[in-house]
């Protein structure tokens, strides 16, 4: 009966990793702040942006320069361009418990709801069988108290942002070398949003949720010697920042319709980095009851991360007079990020009110290198003219990210992010010379998965829609899109769930000036 007893209830392990990211976790959960917001690329064009991303359709405009350097054969005349992005995101997580056999107010005291039960009666009287009435002094042990918090936490969350930045600034001119047509471009650009923001209220270490890996039994008994001690604390990371492009662009016409390009850039980019780690309380797992403890502890690690890399890509196309096919390679790429960071750690009595009755401040700095190395990736496209002012675009991407090999100091090299191939779609209807409207469509990924997925290894996916439009005046184009994306998943537990979302709309914009040439 004992060791059916003992084999009821498992804990498992799940500690929070700060050293190294040896597993795909959803993020914020076991994953230190490391490389996060490098995969989110920019696409510089605001009229290939209300495409749904594509750019085989861009004849004539300066902005796919570097996503689809061959494109750049189809210039008219000098061109010089300047955008910006203007986002919006809305970011919040939703926890729900199940009751957990054997700790009843568990539940209640991870959602923030035991505030309203009521204390138990300590003066209560009731009698025996012997007819004898007898006073309950006070509860026996914490099984028979409710557990309250130490804060007003709470386990949901949200958080919203505006950023306005500069997007680009680049410049290119056709040319001719005898009978050779030749279109070269500078440039300097977005290649990466680095922004990234997450937090979990409820971190539990270990984990007595997590429904497979290591296990440990329930306790024997209600003495203190063979209780579970479990860590409860909130995280959040935040990070801001962007890796920006400084380079060039060449393309040829191997034909009348046949064009090649290639584009490099030097990436260079920085970000603040801020990981903050709050106790809320130690719970105690007795057999048939759990007690939480108030402790104080509080670290805060704030600093910097410098990137450097470079980037080659290389597109050709064939743009017949009804359909065009092209195709877009982007060469591997490593890019290295320094760090330099103070961690702060305060410990001490930590009372219910949150005020330090004493603490111990410590500061240390540390420094490091790690890099990512991202796999040759690639995009196959196809353009279809429906009708003399109708065009429709379809392209197909490429993510072999889970062969990107991340690497810390020591040289510890693993492979944190997961593969996806997308499609993107777009169209664009001309009613007059000087008007376009444009709308499409794309999936797109993330590069980890949620937490419990049933479909292991399947990334975290959504859609993203957009519109916009391009106006012409002489030799002035403005082009403008409206981007709109949710991403939605669940972390799911023994008994719990996380439900995150995120919510983003961005604005691009982008004025070019062609001189004839």
């Amino acid at each position: 009966m004992e060791q059916k007893y003992l084999k009821s209830f498992y804990i498992i392990i799940l500690v929070f990793c700060v050293s190294s990211w040896q597993h795909i976790f959803s993020q914020g959960f076991g994953s230190p702040l490391t490389v996060q917001g490098i995969d989110h690329f920019s696409i510089q064009s605001a009229a290939s942006k209300s495409l749904g991303g594509t750019s085989l359709t861009m004849q004539n405009n300066v902005n796919v320069m570097f996503s689809n350097p061959a494109m750049l054969q189809t210039l008219r005349g000098l061109q010089i361009s300047v955008g910006g992005v203007q986002r919006s995101i809305n970011t919040n997580q939703t926890q729900h418990y199940s009751p957990l056999k054997y700790y009843s107010n568990f539940s209640l005291l991870m959602e923030g709801l035991t505030d309203g039960i009521s204390k138990p009666d300590t003066n209560a009287f009731y009698v025996n069988p012997n007819g004898d009435t007898i006073k309950y002094v006070k509860p026996v042990n914490p099984g028979d108290s409710v557990q309250r918090p130490f804060d007003k936490l709470g386990p949901n969350w949200s958080r919203a942002k505006s950023k306005n930045d500069p997007i680009q600034v680049i410049v290119a001119v056709p040319f001719s070398i005898g009978d050779i047509k030749v279109s070269v471009g500078v440039g300097a650009l977005e290649y990466s949003n680095l922004d990234w923001y997450f937090q979990n209220n409820n971190v539990l270490s270990p984990s007595i949720l997590t429904a497979d890996a290591h296990t440990v039994s329930r306790p024997v008994n209600n003495n203190d010697t063979s209780s579970i001690p479990v860590q409860w604390y909130q995280i959040s990371q935040q990070r801001d920042g962007t890796i920006q492009g400084y380079g060039g662009a060449l393309a040829f016409a191997l034909s009348e319709r046949m064009n090649f390009g290639v584009s490099a850039m030097i990436l260079k980019g920085n970000s603040t980095d801020k990981e903050t780690r709050f106790e809320r309380g130690r719970l105690r797992f007795y057999a048939d009851y759990f007690r939480a403890e108030s402790v104080y502890y509080y670290s805060a690690r704030n600093g910097t991360s410098d990137y450097t890399g470079e980037e080659i890509t290389v597109s050709g196309a064939y743009l017949g007079k009804f359909v065009g096919f092209g195709f877009s390679l982007k060469l591997p790429t490593t890019i290295t990020r320094k760090y330099n960071a103070s961690v702060q750690t305060d410990t001490g009595y930590h009372s219910k009110t949150t005020k330090l009755d004493s603490f111990v401040t410590t500061v240390k700095t540390i420094k490091g290198e790690d890099k990512i190395t991202i796999p040759l990736r690639g995009t196959v496209a196809i353009s279809l003219a429906l009708r003399e002012n109708l065009t429709l675009g379809v392209e197909y991407e490429l993510r072999p990210y889970a062969s990107a090999e991340y690497t810390i100091s020591n040289g510890t090299t693993t492979n944190p992010w997961l593969s996806s191939n997308i499609f993107h779609i777009g169209m664009e209807f001309r009613p007059t010379t000087w008007l376009s409207l444009r709308a499409g469509a794309q999936e797109q990924a993330e590069i980890f998965q949620p937490v419990g997925n049933p479909l292991d290894g399947d990334p975290v996916s959504y859609t993203v829609y957009s519109c916009g439009g391009g106006l012409k005046f002489e030799n002035v184009r403005f082009n403008f899109a409206y981007e709109y994306s949710k991403i939605n998943y669940t972390d799911m537990w023994a008994g719990a769930v996380s439900i995150s979302t995120k919510k983003s709309n961005a604005f691009f914009a982008d004025l070019s000036y062609e001189i004839p040439w």
